[in-house]
């Protein structure tokens, strides 16, 4: 009985225990303040007001050109009887994006605020069937045509910022023969754009697949990434591995594309055979360059591309179902802001040095094939990678801001007569909008990457 009576009071104390628990819980909930708002009202800085979106807790100011930035101080409107920090009665720096906490009795909520100059943007420039490589940065548009072609006469078509106005107008006849100036005018600014026509001697960009023709390609996203290619480069042709061990001469092709993004991460086997490897090392030897994507980015260990014959060391995510994404993803590049092939891409407002490709909620399969330096032989160790393997690493996951812990983009340089090779592995690389999935809304940046890719491909 003494038993029974020891084993029953632990329970009884538990018991007792739980249910003074539950009552300080419901005293404390009673003497929680839920009653008051917690919004911006209105953000303003030297006399302009902020846009403000409550929903996605963001605040952005644009301020004319010359205005520093860094050295701004607020006037803030609340809901009544809220506070914020920080107080925004002071000179502060909202270049970058700052967080903003609006506080009422126990609730909050937080603003991410940020300013930035007043920009009217080239967004796209073509003549014909040839596009120009813009970079808003340097306000700058290079247009590579035929060198064959006459130049004295040409009419582009060019998107710019909405409510801009442009000089030379739509639709006007211009001379290249020297660099135009496109002046765009937005919200009382000029924008001073410097076009130009540069005659080349143009050579196609080749689309490599294992189909042997484009309308027999089955992955989606290689699919999609083909019709893409077949549209907006000027001179292209499709090339199959049978073609190039049937004895295709590749010699007069400016740069090859492979991408590969099938449900597994091993190369085909029709890519390995040593008449193909053979010729497509020729090609890579006397000049040639290549860009890969997804799986494809092993390819520079077939080709003698690294220097040490490894390829990268983290792929996963080939029997990934199509799922929607939980944030934005994308690539970090610190450090390589000037490198051309991020030139134009549309960036977080404030940030220069990231860029997203894939939009939250966008359906994906995830497929990663990247260098991780946490282990393997160049743990810890990017410099002796790129000494060894001969790689030059030039983004990272969009939350590596520091560009130390991965590489998901990368470069393999000229050497001696060689061309130059273009790697990205990362999963918001992806071309197709899966079934029932939402648009992607950085689809552009996708487009945008890939052509500059080419562009720097073809130097």
């Amino acid at each position: 009985m003494k038993k029974r009576i020891n084993n029953i009071l632990p329970f009884i104390f538990s018991l007792i225990l739980c249910v003074g628990f539950i009552a300080c819980s419901d005293d404390d909930r009673e003497n929680l303040d839920l009653s008051g708002g917690v919004r911006i009202l209105s953000f303003s800085v030297n006399g302009v007001d902020g846009t403000i979106n409550d929903e996605s807790g963001t605040v952005q100011i644009l301020l004319p050109m010359g205005t520093d930035l860094t050295k701004l101080t607020p006037k803030i409107t609340l809901s009544d009887r809220a506070i914020i920090n920080p107080a925004g009665n002071e000179a502060m720096d909202l270049s970058k994006a700052t967080k903003f906490r609006v506080t009422n009795g126990n609730l909050y909520k937080d603003y991410m605020v940020v300013a930035s100059h007043i920009k009217g943007e080239m967004l796209s420039f073509s003549i014909g069937k040839y596009k120009g490589t813009i970079d808003n940065d340097k306000r700058t548009v290079h247009v590579r045509y035929p060198k064959t072609e006459d130049v004295t006469k040409l009419t582009p078509e060019f998107t710019i910022t909405n409510g801009a106005t442009v000089t030379p107008a739509q639709g006007a006849t211009v001379d290249f023969t020297t660099p135009v100036t496109y002046t765009i005018s937005y919200m009382n600014e000029a924008f001073p754009y410097v076009v130009t026509v540069e005659k080349v001697d143009i050579k196609p960009i080749a689309f490599l697949g294992v189909a042997n023709n484009a309308s027999s390609i089955e992955n989606m996203d290689e699919k999609a990434a083909y019709d893409w290619f077949a549209a907006n480069v000027a001179d292209f042709e499709y090339v199959s591995f049978n073609d190039i061990k049937n004895g295709k001469d590749l010699a007069g092709f400016a740069a090859i594309w492979w991408h590969s993004d099938g449900t597994t991460q091993a190369l085909p086997t029709v890519a390995l055979e040593p008449t193909i490897i053979t010729s497509l090392k020729t090609y890579y030897q006397n000049g040639g360059s290549f860009f890969f994507s997804s799986w494809a980015v092993q390819y520079v260990s077939a080709l003698g591309i690294a220097k040490d014959g490894k390829a990268v060391n983290n792929m996963w995510g080939e029997t990934n179902d199509a799922t929607p994404t939980g944030d934005d993803w994308g690539l970090c590049f610190i450090g390589n802001e000037s490198h051309p092939i991020f030139a134009g891409l549309q960036k977080p407002i404030g940030v220069n040095n990231k860029v997203y490709l894939l939009g939250k909620g966008v359906k994906a399969r995830g497929h990663n094939a990247i260098w991780n330096f946490e282990w393997g032989d160049y743990a810890n160790n990017i410099p002796l990678w790129t000494t060894k393997n001969g790689a030059i690493n030039l983004a990272s996951y969009h939350w590596d801001d520091q560009l130390k812990g991965r590489s998901v983009m990368f470069e393999y340089p000229k050497v001696a007569t060689s061309g130059t090779t273009i790697c990205i592995g990362v999963e918001s690389y992806d071309w197709y909008n899966e079934d029932g999935s939402i648009v992607n809304p950085y689809k552009g940046n996708i487009e945008t990457l890939t052509s500059n890719i080419f562009n720097y491909l073809l130097k």
